[in-house]
């Protein structure tokens, strides 16, 4: 396996421990739109802002 792909993996599966751990509903849709933003450089607050959706009062505890 490539070093990245393991990388990745690694990330999305301590993403989806967070959420889970927040009670947040997970598919494999939101980690992956997390990763993203992170890899676009998004500030906390548009992070804030654009997750604010999925997980409601959760947002800033996992953004922080």
């Amino acid at each position: 396996m490539e070093i990245g792909t393991e990388i990745s993996r690694k990330i999305r599966s301590a993403i989806k421990g967070k959420l889970q751990e927040l009670g947040a509903y997970v598919d494999e849709e939101l980690p992956d739109y997390i990763m993203v933003m992170v890899a676009n450089k998004k500030s906390q607050d548009q992070m804030t802002e654009d997750l604010s959706l999925f997980l409601g009062n959760n947002t800033i505890r996992f953004t922080v």
